[in-house]
């Protein structure tokens, strides 16, 4: 045997014992690497999970805008009063304000009238003194509920900018001086940073991240759309319930969901 067979043999066993290491080495190392969480999973593992631990926060401060909101309107007598409906809500926050990323986003109302051609009701929205958008609706038989109005992709809102939005629900037929009305505000804002996320994400998904960003239109709006295609949904239901009980608005969570209305030529 000679000396280059005594030191080759030792030698391939060391080196194949040290890339075993090596590879186990590499290995743990590779088991360790992570990725950048999409933002949704970085704050919570769902949205109930978000809202129990409150960091979802949808207050919007409108001090600026000098002017108080309303999101319940009464009526105290006649057609107006409904006693065993809640009153006309709209669905927003305390201080009826919120945040979109949408150019023309949706609104949510819950109306406790059953409303007939006889009745109408009229959208509103203004930026200052300047008229946006205005249409006015008849009642289609439509029966208490959840309704949305959508803007028209012909309206779209502009970036960091104050809108005042204004809901009248003329409940008398009889008499049009009568009505009840709601009235709010929507800000939207440019988020590219989440477009891409947005994009990947499954409906839960993106309505967590909304909520996870304190985009209260964009939250409600994606998660009342995947509610009414599956109304049966256990965990869907669920997080309709607490996104509605986490800005107080507990009564209404249970009410259906109604078609309404159609405009007037």
């Amino acid at each position: 045997m000679t000396n280059k067979t005594l030191y080759s043999q030792p030698f391939k066993k060391t080196w194949a014992i040290a890339k075993c290491a090596l590879s186990g080495l590499t290995f743990t190392i590779a088991s360790f690497i992570s990725y950048p969480a999409p933002l949704w999973a970085q704050s919570a593992g769902n949205l109930n999970e978000l809202l129990s631990s409150g960091q979802a926060n949808f207050t919007l401060d409108f001090s600026d805008t000098g002017r108080p909101h309303k999101r319940v309107g009464g009526g105290s007598r006649g057609p107006c009063r409904i006693a065993d409906n809640p009153p006309l809500t709209a669905l927003t926050p305390y201080n009826s304000a919120g945040l979109t990323v949408a150019e023309s986003p949706s609104f949510w109302f819950y109306i406790p009238y059953a409303l007939t051609p006889e009745h109408s009701v009229e959208f509103v929205v203004k930026t200052g003194d300047d008229e946006v958008y205005k249409t006015r609706f008849s009642g289609n038989e439509t029966t208490p509920g959840i309704v949305n109005l959508d803007l028209p992709s012909t309206v779209s809102l502009e970036i960091d900018k104050n809108y005042n939005w204004y809901l009248l629900v003329y409940c008398d037929p009889q008499n049009q001086s009568r009505f009840v009305y709601v009235e709010g505000l929507v800000r939207r804002i440019n988020r590219p940073d989440i477009e891409s996320q947005l994009e990947a994400a499954t409906p839960q998904e993106r309505t967590t991240l909304y909520a996870t960003e304190g985009i209260w239109y964009d939250t409600l709006t994606t998660l009342a759309e995947t509610r009414r295609t599956s109304p049966n949904n256990t965990q869907i239901n669920e997080d309709w319930t607490n996104l509605l009980r986490s800005v107080g608005l507990d009564s209404i969570a249970a009410q259906p969901f109604v078609s309404c209305c159609y405009p007037e030529n």
